[in-house]
């Protein structure tokens, strides 16, 4: 049991994840003090017959118990009472859920809410609470003819223009639709209110149904981000009324009404603030002993909480290198695609978060190892020696790429393969990108190695361009401000490479000075492959940020980002003024040593031609569904 005696103000930070609920505490130094969570499997897989904290069905549905979710909470809390956790001292609380999924409240939800007798747990006073008792996972891939409604109705990458993503199966408007037309619309009409998870946490401790979050709504494809408010037609695609896509005409007056009371069972959605949703309710107090003076601020997605873990400011990448490959980053720049997804910043208006998330990471790189360590007569099949030093020895773009695809990407969307190509030079002002056989002369097993890695970057550096484009390489660059050399050797670079591919496109989008020549501020490297410093000192060459590289562990970042956001939201509201989030959390991290800074040899504007390479690979040689 830590010792809470020197601190004034305790904040705690939740994160209610598929497999587990886990509860952080941090102080008003933003120490992390004690960590809490209980498995969901290992807890209560006998009363609800999970498996990995979900029930899964046999058309791809994939879903968890509410009922599940408000025993943890007792549970822990629990806990921390048996443990003589001083409650009292908790002036604030937020955390995150995951993202998209949903809660169907029932017409008896608020007043079951506002009356809950510390006597009983939740579960037990909460039953008719719900309209429906399960919650949909990130996982669910039952929404199939959801998806291709959305996509119908708009197109694409109009969907992804005004909700910041495409349709993707997870997403809440489909499953609402489902809901609706498919599976449950009788369960829909007893519907008083549908949450997210994020707000369905928040609605518990409150006491009362809470307004959905501003940044977690951009993930249900309903809320139109430039215009602050929902779209109309979608939510017309969504309650099952569209005149396209199910033959309502918009003068029937089923059209309207059933826009508006899908509007009215979402409920309105609370613009980015650090204002408290209200203070904890009586149940927690008179059970626990919480002060009743105690703050609940919005939660927020699980992607969303991490980018608060870190003292991430506008322009910096957070890239994640496990069994997937994910980027997260922070931007002014709204460029949307259906490629990627852009929600609001949680904390920062007028900012947002970007997220590019491939399925192909750590198995595709390690097929490569595998490979080159059989080639090698390497005995520890699994060790990276071998593969590490091909690394460590490559200098400049050699002209070898690949599309390395073991299993189905969603970033560029493509079924599984494998195509290695070379790089021909026809003449200074012209260059050819030729598909080449393995063992061939000009593409040997071991440069799938540095292949491998140089197009995972590339593909990483040439999307988040236009999210970043609004930096550019000569304004945010110190050194370059006052240097018309470097200036100078940005454009002719970015001249060369059109001169010799033509025109760039990414997912059918062209390419343009800005998108081609923005650099990250700062990149931030988690997960497992960030443990490789060869891979992650060749991921920096080529991202090449501005203000440096840094490698990061952040094992309990929704948590703790959630714990940072309740203290920042509890600063501003004693300030009664609106503190800005990168600034308030930069003071907590001396990034050089805490954050594990390293030095690379810059070779981003070497990798121009690498840029225009990939482009063109994706362009002619990507097999696509």
């Amino acid at each position: 049991m830590p010792d809470y005696s020197n601190s004034d103000h305790l904040f705690l930070g939740f994160d209610l994840s598929t497999q587990q609920l886990k509860i952080i505490v941090t102080n008003e130094h933003l120490d992390p003090l004690q960590t809490y969570n209980v498995e969901f499997d290992s807890q209560f897989k006998d009363k609800y017959g999970v498996h990995k904290g979900v029930i899964t069905g046999d058309e791809g549905d994939i879903v968890s118990p509410v009922a599940m979710w408000l025993d943890a909470i007792d549970y822990l809390f629990t806990q921390m009472k048996n443990d003589g956790f001083p409650f009292k001292k908790v002036v604030g609380i937020s955390g995150s859920g995951q993202q998209h999924g949903s809660v169907y409240w029932s017409q008896e939800a608020n007043n079951l809410l506002k009356h809950l007798n510390p006597d009983s747990n939740l579960s037990e006073q909460l039953k008719k609470a719900f309209s429906w008792e399960m919650s949909p996972n990130w996982q669910d891939h039952s929404t199939l003819p959801e998806a291709k409604a959305f996509h119908d109705a708009v197109g694409k990458e109009s969907l992804a223009k005004i909700t910041g993503s495409r349709a993707h199966l997870r997403f809440t408007g489909l499953q609402i639709r489902k809901f609706i037309t498919r599976s449950h619309g009788k369960e829909y009409e007893s519907t008083s209110r549908i949450s997210l998870v994020s707000s369905f946490v928040t609605s518990i401790l409150l006491g009362q149904i809470s307004e959905l979050e501003q940044s977690d709504a951009c993930g249900m494809n309903l809320y139109d981000i430039n215009k602050s408010g929902y779209s109309d037609e979608l939510l017309a695609v969504a309650a099952g009324v569209h005149t396209n896509i199910d033959g309502i005409a918009r003068d029937d007056p089923k059209y309207q009404k059933s826009i508006d009371t899908l509007k009215e069972k979402l409920g309105p959605i609370q613009p980015i603030t650090y204002k408290s949703s209200g203070s904890i309710s009586n149940y927690f107090v008179e059970k626990y002993g919480f002060s009743k003076d105690c703050n609940i601020y919005s939660f927020t997605g699980d992607n969303l909480a991490t980018i608060l873990s870190l003292p991430l400011q506008p322009n910096d990448c957070l890239i994640s290198l496990g069994t997937s490959t994910t980027v997260l980053l922070i931007t002014e720049n709204y460029q949307p695609s259906s490629q990627y997804h852009l929600f609001k910043h949680p904390t920062m208006p007028k900012h947002y978060m970007g997220m590019i998330c491939y399925s192909n990471g750590a198995l595709a790189r390690e097929k490569a190892r595998d490979e080159i360590n059989k080639k090698h007569h390497v005995d520890d099949h699994k060790s990276w020696d071998k593969f590490d030093e091909i690394l460590d020895n490559s200098n400049e773009f050699n002209g070898k790429l690949g599309i390395y695809f073991p299993i189905g990407e969603i970033v560029p969307q493509a079924p599984a393969q494998t195509i290695r190509a070379v790089l021909n030079k026809k003449s200074d002002d012209e260059y050819e990108v030729v598909s080449c056989d393995l063992d061939s002369n000009s593409f040997d097993i071991d440069d799938d190695a540095l292949a491998i890695v140089e197009s995972q970057t590339l593909s990483c550096r040439l999307r988040a361009g236009p999210m970043l484009s609004k930096s550019g390489y000569i304004k945010d660059d110190p050194k370059a401000k006052d240097n018309a050399d470097a200036s100078s050797k940005v454009n002719e670079l970015y001249q060369q490479v059109t001169k010799r591919f033509g025109k760039l496109y990414t997912d059918g989008k062209e390419q343009n000075v800005n998108t081609l020549t923005a650099r990250p501020n700062k990149c931030y490297y988690a997960g497992g492959a960030s443990n490789n410093l060869s891979i992650i000192h060749k991921m920096g060459q080529i991202f090449g940020p501005i203000n440096g590289n840094y490698k990061v562990e952040i094992p309990n970042a929704c948590a703790l980002g959630g714990a940072y956001k309740a203290s920042w939201s509890y600063e501003c509201e004693q300030k009664n003024e609106f503190i800005g989030y990168d600034e308030y959390i930069k003071k907590l991290f001396d990034t050089d040593t805490e954050l594990g800074g390293f030095k690379v040899d810059d070779r981003w504007l070497e990798y121009f031609d690498g840029v225009g390479m990939l482009a063109k690979m994706e362009e002619k040689l990507l097999k696509t569904e």
